[in-house]
């Protein structure tokens, strides 16, 4: 029998995900390991190979849709299988996908009911011959305002003064038989503007449009819902539970960063890796939670679990969002070793070229905004975390050292903590640790 192909979880937070791309058509033939499908997940877009061999028999998502975990999204089997014996087969999947189709025909059947605009234009243009059928004269604007009846308009004379708010009765029509014209309901609109004490002007003015205080137009731009992609959905979703569930409380320190711009210096010229000021602190903080484990923890509920590893979390910037790729053992490594793993996650996860597990597990995260000119903000502990540091830019800053003015490199750090995991004194004492290292820098290389 053919095979249906679920979505598949990809991630360790995947609730759903978006057909990217599909890498297949029906009637392919397709082998066990070959890639189907680019699958877009809330972490990046992951590329998907067939757990199966056998013929595409139909494709049963189509690309940009949402879905949830475990959705048919194709069936494979052999050419003249039955398809939809398989989809009965699998249950509920198939069960779905059959109405999916039939679903939109009731509605197509009453979009039709909107026809009584049509038959407007018949019965318009069978009152406009009406005057030049009674031979009477025409009447004059006073007896055509108190004239019953129907009051003898073109259909777009009649559109116009709906869309502007105006009675057709108070307009003297210029046309044959005193018929209200186009021209006339312009100028009417038009002396409604001008006139001091006219109705309300935006009932005078074209949908879309709105006058100030002033009499002058403004043009009114819609609202415009923004589709979401998987990555920001997650964000939203992980970054409300934080807020609500994680009790956070921030320290802000400033390190004195002239030793540390002397080092980078020395060893742009010493090493051939590229070492960033980001690096520096990735260093810092995984020598600094070496010595202070309690930081290197998190609340799971009941108590506060201390994390065996050092797995450093750096977060990254993309168009979508947030990534967090994860340097796992950052506290083994030596800054060269650090600053390739960290550049290579980084162009990797911009690229959506990581895998789930090189965005997972981290203990404890690093987010610098300096390189945008931001010199200090607070972070979002990430859930199963116990504190984040947000970095700002290094800046020229007047300082006073023993007793002379002058000028140094100052970078302000501040640590978000989870109260229920440590206290302002656990959390400051972590900041010092860090501070002392990256103002005397060559500490962490020794």
């Amino acid at each position: 029998m053919a095979k249906i192909v679920e979505l598949p979880r990809l991630s360790d937070t995947m609730e759903e995900g978006v057909i990217a791309k599909w890498h297949v058509a029906e009637g392919d033939k397709v082998k066990r390991g070959q890639l189907i499908a680019e699958i877009e997940t809330d972490k990046a877009t992951m590329e998907f190979e067939s757990f199966d061999a056998g013929v595409v028999l139909r494709l049963l998502a189509p690309e940009g849709e949402t879905m949830a975990i475990g959705t048919p999204i194709a069936v494979l089997g052999k050419p003249g299988e039955d398809v939809e014996a398989a989809l009965a087969a699998h249950g509920s999947g198939g069960a779905t996908a059959a109405p999916a189709e039939a679903a939109p025909e009731p509605a197509a059947k009453a979009a039709p009911e909107p026809a009584p605009e049509p038959a407007a234009a018949p019965t318009e243009a069978a009152a406009a011959p009406a005057p030049s059928a009674t031979p009477a004269p025409p009447a004059s604007p006073a007896e055509g305002d108190r004239a019953p009846g129907r009051i003898a308009a073109s259909p777009l004379a009649r559109r116009l003064a709906r869309e502007h708010g105006i009675e057709l009765s108070s307009i003297t029509g210029s046309g044959p038989h005193g018929r209200v014209i186009k021209t006339d309901v312009e100028a009417a609109a038009a002396g409604r503007a001008a006139a001091p004490g006219a109705a309300p002007a935006a009932a005078s003015v074209p949908a879309g449009v709105e006058l100030d205080a002033s009499g002058r137009p403004l043009l009114v731009r819609p609202d415009e819902p923004v589709k979401l992609s998987q990555m920001r959905k997650a964000i939203a979703r992980r970054m409300s539970q934080a807020n609500a569930e994680i009790p956070h409380f921030y320290l802000t320190t400033v390190v004195d960063m002239d030793r540390a711009v002397a080092l980078r210096d020395q060893l742009k010229s010493a090493i051939e890796a590229k070492v960033s000021f980001n690096d520096l602190v990735l260093m810092a903080a995984s020598r600094a939670l070496r010595v202070h484990p309690e930081v290197n923890a998190y609340w799971d509920g009941q108590t506060v679990v201390r994390r065996g590893n050092v797995h450093l979390g750096v977060a990254v910037a993309v168009d979508e969002g947030l990534i967090v790729p994860v340097v796992r053992h950052a506290d083994q490594k030596g800054l060269r070793e650090l600053a390739e793993q960290a550049r290579d996650l980084g162009l990797r996860g911009r690229d959506k070229k990581l895998a789930p597990q090189e965005m997972s597990g981290s203990t404890f995260t690093v987010s610098n905004l300096g390189m945008f000119g931001i010199d200090e903000f607070s972070a979002v502990i990430n859930p199963g975390e116990g504190a984040i540091l947000a970095v700002g830019a290094i800046a020229d800053t007047v300082v006073v050292v023993d007793g002379q003015v002058g000028v140094g490199k100052r970078m302000k750090m501040t640590l978000a903590c989870d109260h229920r995991v440590m206290d302002g004194a656990t959390g400051a004492k972590f900041l010092a640790t860090m501070r002392g290292l990256l103002e005397q820098p060559l500490a962490m290389l020794a």
